[in-house]
């Protein structure tokens, strides 16, 4: 009796090993190189979509935008979905741009390496982030702190020393290093707020999304020219309208860390 229970013991416990190696081997996550060349690879799948479906993109805006790991901007949970062509959740109920929105407005507003560029709603920076690359300096405004907060340290840890964000409302843009070559609002308003007119030099270009009566927002790029704004191009988008001034926002769900 006595051997045939530590035989069935001995069976379970071979069978209990069995299991935590099983749990242990679903549980082995790949190599940094393996974890890297697979995000690689989707970029690269993702560059090669983007390029075909919309042909029109210039190649050095492609460059940049992929330069930049956008899994690092969105939350943890949308990851594996970094390189849709789709906007993604950054936490406190806001969302990235889609990847051919903004390779549709940088092809737009020709960024030189000697631009100042003003971005209202920074989120979590990855914008900020893309353009850094391409010009000499990029001031974002950010109405939540939390994101704001969240773009920083982004920044810091990619050593972007030529971004500066600040917390606060951006219908009144940024006075303190205007004028600048250009102004990128990444959400819809129904008309341009007028700080932006002092703001931009003559011959600046606006990128702005513009929401009609139903709703609807285009992205339009305007130029200004003899104190006017005229109308570049457009393109619809499904952007949501910018937030109201008010108290300054905070808390949201954490990013984590780098992909």
């Amino acid at each position: 009796m006595v051997q045939r229970c530590m035989v069935v013991a001995f069976a379970a416990c071979c069978l209990s090993m069995v299991s935590c190696a099983e749990k242990t081997k679903q549980m082995v996550v790949p190599t940094s190189g393996a974890w890297l060349a697979e995000r690689e690879a989707r970029q690269e799948a993702a560059r090669t979509r983007l390029m075909a479906e919309f042909p029109g993109l210039k190649p050095d805006v492609v460059d940049a935008i992929f330069s930049i790991s956008r899994a690092r901007f969105v939350t943890r949970t949308v990851r594996h979905r970094a390189y849709d062509d789709k906007m993604l959740p950054i936490g406190s109920g806001q969302a990235t741009l889609r990847l051919s929105d903004i390779g549709f407005v940088l092809s737009q507003i020709d960024l030189r390496p000697t631009d100042d560029v003003l971005e209202i709603g920074t989120g979590t920076g990855y914008l900020a982030a893309v353009m850094s690359r391409m010009v000499r300096h990029v001031y974002s405004v950010e109405i939540i702190e939390y994101l704001a907060e969240l773009a920083r340290q982004s920044c810091e840890q990619l050593s972007l020393d030529n971004v500066r964000i600040r917390t606060a409302d951006g219908h009144e843009g940024w006075a303190r290093y205007a004028p600048y070559d250009v102004i990128w609002v990444t959400a819809a308003v129904r008309e341009i707020p007028a700080a932006y007119e002092t703001q931009i030099k003559p011959g600046g270009r606006l990128a702005i999304p513009i929401m009609d009566e139903s709703g609807k927002a285009a992205w339009v790029i305007y130029t200004r020219t003899d104190g006017a704004w005229v109308e570049k191009s457009r393109r619809e988008t499904p952007v949501g309208a910018m937030i109201e001034a008010g108290p300054v926002r905070s808390g949201g769900q954490s990013l984590g860390g780098a992909y």
